[in-house]
């Protein structure tokens, strides 16, 4: 059992390539003969990333430090006052 072939009639007897081919025929008569404009950006430069640094994991970091700091700040500021 292959993943693909439970999107596959199996009354049509095509192999998964014929299948794939078919598919790509559709999709490029359905779209005029063009790629679609979501598949490409111009964050790359064929397998080279060359847009920007921000990124998730830019996020992650920034919680990751910002968050532990933060609460020290807030400990050592109210200190005495609110605890402790």
């Amino acid at each position: 059992f292959k993943a693909a072939n439970i999107f596959r009639n199996p009354n049509q007897g095509r192999t998964d390539n014929e299948e794939i081919a078919q598919r790509r025929e559709a999709n490029m008569i359905a779209n005029n003969g063009k790629e679609r404009k979501d598949l490409y950006t111009d964050a790359w430069d064929g397998d080279k990333y060359k847009g920007s640094s921000f990124n998730i994991l830019t996020v992650l970091i920034l919680v990751g430090i910002g968050a532990p700091v933060t609460g020290v700040v807030f400990a050592l500021a109210t200190y005495g006052k609110l605890w402790g």
